[in-house]
């Protein structure tokens, strides 16, 4: 016969795994996706090294000025100016997992330039993706906001860096990414506060319409990070 102290452990015994089985994930469920890697992207910014604009290496000083490939110098929203050691600070996590035929995406940002204007775009290879307006060209298209991007939002798939540099961001895109052979995001700089919705730069924006859409990656539109989400 049991005593009242055995019955009370054993019916805490049966809450706890009770709630251990309402915590577990469902059958067939799979975790979200952790990305594989991630990557400082350096061939949309310019140091300027004697007389001749180029692209920062291992051996750019961190307090070297940074620049558009028009010799433009970079600055933050407020005026400070940007140099390669703050810029290749940047960092990101990423989740991503499969809801029916879309992605979502889950990002963390440190980093970013503090109050600076973002966009983030998503890319495949096998099968590579390609952007139907801009093609040949441009191969990433826009990770709009999830749930969608609030009023007076600077585009569906953009953001502002808090003061500190941070960001949050949750997207959705229309495909199965992680079906895909590899899979990654690009998190876009937008230098002087104006995005070009749906494409990563304003280049692509003005030309899509004619015989030639040209990009204007490292005039207008610098990307900061590539999250390798699928590796």
């Amino acid at each position: 016969m049991s005593t009242p102290r055995s019955s009370t452990l054993a019916r805490a015994l049966l809450l706890l795994a009770g709630a251990l089985l309402l915590l577990a994930p469902s059958a067939g469920a799979a975790p979200p996706d952790r990305a594989d890697g991630l990557e400082i992207f350096e061939r949309d910014v310019f140091e300027i090294v004697g007389s001749t604009l180029r692209n920062p290496t291992a051996a750019t000083d961190a307090a070297a000025g940074l620049y558009n490939v028009a010799g433009v110098r970079l600055e933050a929203p407020d005026g400070a100016p940007l140099t390669w050691g703050s810029w290749s600070a940047a960092s990101a996590e990423s989740t991503a997992r499969t809801v029916a035929g879309a992605t979502e995406a889950r990002i963390q940002l440190t980093g970013l330039v503090p109050g600076g204007l973002y966009s983030i775009f998503w890319g495949t290879l096998q099968p590579d993706s390609e952007h139907p307006l801009c093609p040949d060209v441009e191969r990433t298209l826009p990770l709009d906001a999830f749930p969608r991007a609030r009023a007076g939002a600077p585009a569906p798939n953009a953001f502002v860096a808090g003061s500190n540099g941070t960001a949050s961001f949750t997207g959705r895109a229309p495909v199965r990414l992680l079906d895909a052979g590899q899979a990654f995001f690009s998190v876009v700089f937008h230098a002087f506060g104006r995005t070009a919705y749906p494409f990563p730069n304003l280049g692509e924006l003005l030309t899509h319409q004619g015989a030639e859409c040209r990009s204007s990656f490292g005039d207008d539109a610098m990307r900061q990070l590539l999250i390798l989400q699928k590796w």
